[in-house]
């Protein structure tokens, strides 16, 4: 990483706010002994943060300006520095900066000592807000607290002000892990959400109920995690068991003067404020409990860093419900979350790039072409087998350029431009994609990105129908094969005709009017306009009897084709309806040897780069209808859905 650099986000003095945070561009750090380099895929804000920027422990941090603040964070090993055993290169990791920051930027240098693993179950996202808020939380109940996470200790009994906020909304959900009743305070609009996280009974703190702290159920409490401030000492104690103690998290001058007294005056019931620094095995505690299942992390909101000020101003606002995250590396995506909607339906996000994992590559995409299947899928033509959930980001056939390779990917680098085959998980319609090397082809310099993004379906539909299941050889050697193309100007069926007139072949096409003269250029010997008595009929007019057929359309029934077939031929329907496998059922019944063959093709990296390869030595073209920057995505569905573009309709992130 020498010599490269990055995005961060600091500040050169104290205050200011969100309007003192300054973005900047500067060196990515090297670890030193026991260090790790890592890619930052989120980070959290705790109130802590912007209070340092305040002065709330001036002198002592920052120190020094300018300071990178936010000390929570989760990503990627991308780099180790001397000394470091336990991690390496590709390693998803949760780990704590401490006081030395840097947590807000794309890379940060993490310490050894204070890094944990993180499980698959574990996102980024949640694996970032557990350093200061969760150990807070954890620290406060067990070992301030003397609380332990098993229901086999005698009752005790909890409350949690705040129970709604960063610290608070974990401490409801530990302290559920024992034997406890926990009692929650919150807003009125949050009462149901505390709830749900097992408080066994939430007041509103506006109320006079609230503001007293008192139990509905006359509870006195063993253990107070107070997560809000400026409750005093004389709300707290008629609340108190008789050796109650309140956990202050965020300890004022009061609250250390009232520790002092009653320390001084030996009272079982105390305040106690809370001093803790996160450390490794707090973190892997909870990195266990969320990949358990027992503890889950909620997120108010997730901002880019380049809207790192957004995010600042609503921690400071103080009314987050869970944790505010801000996430470096994100993309602009288009996906939908339900069947059905058309181009309505798509919807606009921003969400963190996706990490490549083994086999696969991270692709910067430069351009994604549409298929009839993709706008088909989102009508549920595959439900319930595709999306296999939502949000889904559509789209499959792509071209880019690599910027990062997975574990085990040895025919590729960052910077080389590829074309891929996404496949059943989608997600070409973004502006970064994953895609497994086995799926993956190089990109010669002669095959643009557009060209390249569009070979996947439509073209391996066209190679596959002519070759594999036609049986057509591409070259001139072989018997002359007659064979038609339908819809021979829209996406699939233009590369079919220019794949069949490589070999010795005559073709025939259809079209509509306006696309004749065009479906003549890419080579067919006669073209036929659908809408004329001879078109509907498919009638040759040099009289051929077909020995191939690439149905590119729909509707067109067997009593239509059969009589213009040869004895042996084969319609090939690259969209098949129901009645296409019942006439294919039939006539494998009675041994006919003229035959409907429903095409069921997956792309594969051979067939994509023999295609490539002919787009290379100039014997197949792509012939681009129209293309859409991806902030168009909803044009682009709209056109291809209309059904009426002469070759491929392209979005170009």
């Amino acid at each position: 990483m020498a010599g490269k650099v990055m995005q961060a986000v600091w500040y050169t003095c104290y205050g200011g706010g969100a309007a003192g945070l300054k973005h900047v561009e500067i060196p990515i750090p090297a670890p030193g002994n026991d260090e790790i380099l890592m890619k930052i895929e989120a980070t959290s804000i705790n109130p802590i943060d912007w209070k340092i920027q305040n002065g709330f422990v001036r002198p002592i941090l920052p120190r020094k300006f300018p300071f990178i603040p936010l000390s929570d964070v989760a990503g990627e090993v991308v780099e180790v520095g001397p000394g470091v055993t336990n991690f390496k290169a590709g390693d998803k990791i949760v780990s704590t900066l401490g006081g030395a920051g840097g947590g807000l930027a794309e890379y940060a240098v993490a310490k050894e000592s204070l890094t944990v693993p993180r499980p698959s179950e574990v996102s980024a996202a949640d694996g970032a807000c557990l350093g200061i808020a969760a150990c807070a939380a954890l620290h406060s109940l067990t070992v301030t607290g003397g609380l332990k996470l098993e229901k086999t200790e005698p009752r005790t009994n909890i409350l949690v002000t705040a129970g709604s906020g960063g610290v608070g909304h974990y401490a409801v959900q530990l302290a559920k892990l024992g034997n406890t009743h926990v009692t929650a305070t919150c807003g009125a609009r949050n009462i149901d959400f505390v709830k749900s996280l097992g408080a066994d009974e939430v007041l509103d703190y506006k109320t006079p109920e609230g503001a007293a702290l008192k139990s509905p159920s006359g509870q006195k409490y063993d253990i107070v995690v107070d997560c809000t401030t400026v409750i005093p000492w004389s709300t707290f104690e008629p609340n108190l068991s008789p050796t109650g103690k309140v956990i202050d998290i965020t300890p004022s001058g009061g609250t250390f003067w009232n520790y002092a007294m009653q320390k001084l005056t030996f009272s079982k019931k105390q305040v106690i404020p809370l001093l803790v620094i996160p450390n490794a095995q707090e973190i892997g505690c909870l990195v266990k409990l969320v990949k358990e299942g027992k503890l889950k992390t909620v997120i108010d909101s997730r901002y880019p860093l380049s809207k790192a000020e957004a995010a600042w101003a609503k921690s400071i606002e103080g009314h987050a419900t869970g944790k505010v995250v801000v996430e470096p590396f994100v993309m602009h995506a288009v996906w939908y979350t339900c069947y059905g909607g058309g181009a309505a339906g798509l919807k606009h996000v921003e969400i963190p790039i996706p990490a490549p994992g083994k086999g696969e590559i991270l692709m910067k995409v430069e351009a994604t072409s549409i298929n009839p299947i993709d706008w088909k899928i989102q009508n549920g033509v595959l439900r319930p087998f595709l999306p296999r959930k939502f949000p889904f980001i559509p789209l499959s056939d792509v071209a880019g350029e690599v910027v990062e390779v997975g574990p085990g990917v040895k025919n590729y680098k960052a910077g080389d431009k590829i074309v891929s085959t996404l496949g059943v998980a989608g997600g070409g319609l973004a502006e970064y994609a994953v895609a497994k090397e086995s799926l993956t082809v190089a990109r010669p310099p002669e095959v643009s990105a557009a060209d390249g993004a569009c070979l996947g379906i439509a073209a391996c539909a066209a190679l596959h129908s002519l070759t594999v299941t036609g049986g057509l050889k591409l070259e001139k050697t072989e018997p002359r094969t007659n064979v038609l193309v339908t819809a021979a100007s829209g996406g699939v069926g233009h590369y079919a005709v220019q794949l069949a007139k490589l070999g010795n072949t005559h073709v025939t096409a259809t079209c509509g009017a306006r696309n004749i003269d065009f479906v003549k250029s890419l080579g067919a010997d006669e073209v036929l306009d659908y809408k004329t008595p001879e078109g509907a009929a498919l009638k040759s007019p040099s009289g051929k009897k077909y020995d191939i057929v690439v149905d590119c359309t729909t509707g067109i029934p067997w009593s239509t084709f059969e009589p213009n077939l040869s004895p042996t031929g084969k319609v090939i329907d690259i969209t098949p309806s129901g009645g296409t496998f019942w006439n294919y059922a039939m006539q494998k019944l009675t041994f006919s040897k003229k035959q409907v063959i429903p095409l069921l093709v997956v792309p594969n990296a051979q067939e994509i780069g023999c295609l490539v390869k002919l787009v290379k030595e100039g014997k197949l073209k792509t012939v681009i209808d129209s293309r859409y920057p991806l902030s168009k995505a909803e044009a682009a569905w709209v056109k291809s859905i209309e059904g009426h573009a002469t070759g491929k309709v392209v979005v170009e992130p």
